[in-house]
């Protein structure tokens, strides 16, 4: 059974996460929402909303990133060991194993990271310290301690598959992706360096740490709490996993990068100089918001101050091959390579060269300050 927006209500109230009174009342409204999935947001005017989620396709890829998120929920609320993942996830409401459909709290007047700082034109430090607490305290959760057996059953500790996309790419069946997609990996081919350094940080891939698996602003959800002070949540977590947590903290990295390569004329007929001159905001307005969250994180982590910068650096490589990714991301519905994609594809390649310039002049940080 597919979920509609004119079956939804009554299949939530066969389910009991819906009153049938708000049926009859009409107190409800459901807006769809879906990109990769089905996704539903049931908004009600007496009581909490809830957000729907379902797969449009009934593939095993799908059905297991899912199920996994839906287990990551359950982990967050009924172990006291993941009460820091539970502080910053939606409020469980509902799993149905068989539609493959997951229910959690809609969170009211919500905009994610993207939407807030657009709206705005600012990056306010305090973003940066939010999520660096969030990380630092759901990395810290098994660090050091052995798996259970819950945790090996729900985590498959599989390093990113962009580190190794360009290795199969030529075997992957025609227009099962965008021509501009299958370009990446004939431009990762073509840069030895490039290709040398993705296979190196996937052959030093760690296993360290609950991570979230594709951490961007996207994914991070701001909203007004009861006392109107701000509040921070973590969505989307299909690609949970026991791994590396630089590659968490690399993917809010290199998000700030990208959103300021976003903000370029790249359409223009002109000079990389000039795109940067004309970006919507200077790089330098985002260093305040990346250094708290930094030392946030630092602090949250308990990252002591010997280990700090390599473990930085380590990070900022990590981001480096997360914006490979995100350049793919852009060219999903591309028929061949933009400038964007390329755009952040160049860049990646300049932060792996030389990640200890990439820390000073692109993300603000001293050596003494990391």
């Amino acid at each position: 059974m597919f979920l509609t927006a004119s079956n939804l209500a009554h299949y939530l109230a066969a389910r009991g996460t819906l009153a049938a009174g708000a049926i009859v009342d009409g107190d409800f409204m459901v807006v769809e929402a879906g990109r990769r999935n089905r996704n539903f947001k049931v908004i009600r005017k007496t009581g909490a909303g809830l957000f729907v989620k379902q797969i449009k396709q009934f593939d095993a890829m799908a059905i297991s990133t899912l199920q996994r998120e839906a287990a990551c929920y359950r982990l967050a609320r009924q172990h006291g060991d993941y009460a820091n993942l539970a502080a910053i996830m939606p409020s469980f409401i509902d799993h149905d194993a068989n539609r493959h459909c997951l229910i959690v709290e809609l969170l009211p007047s919500s905009e994610n990271l993207s939407e807030y700082h657009m709206r705005r034109k600012t990056f306010p430090a305090e973003i940066g310290t939010m999520l660096g607490e969030a990380l630092g305290g759901y990395h810290k959760i098994l660090r050091g301690k052995p798996l259970s057996q819950e945790d090996l059953a729900n985590f498959p500790r599989q390093p990113p598959w962009i580190l190794s996309f360009h290795q199969h790419s030529g075997n992957v069946a025609p227009g099962s992706v965008s021509g501009g997609a299958m370009q990446v990996g004939e431009i990762v081919r073509r840069y030895p360096d490039l290709q040398y350094n993705l296979e190196r940080l996937r052959g030093h891939w760690q296993y360290n740490s609950i991570i979230h698996g594709d951490m961007k602003w996207d994914n991070c959800i701001v909203y007004p709490g009861a006392d109107d002070a701000l509040r921070f949540k973590i969505i989307d977590w299909e690609l949970v996993d026991y791994g590396d947590a630089c590659w968490d903290i690399g993917g809010i990295l290199q998000s700030c990068l990208s959103h300021w390569i976003l903000s370029m004329p790249l359409e223009r007929e002109t000079s990389p100089d000039r795109w940067v001159e004309q970006a919507a905001y200077r790089l330098e307005s985002l260093h305040p918001a990346i250094r708290a969250f930094w030392q946030s994180y630092r602090e949250t982590s308990g990252i002591d101050a010997r280990h700090a910068y390599p473990y930085l650096l380590r990070s900022i490589e990590y981001g480096a091959a997360r914006m490979v990714q995100t350049a793919f991301e852009s060219l999903y519905y591309a028929k061949e390579m933009t400038r964007l994609g390329a755009t952040l594809l160049q860049v990646s390649q300049n932060i792996l060269r030389d990640p200890k310039e990439a820390a000073s002049a692109l993300y603000g940080f001293g050596r003494e300050a990391a």
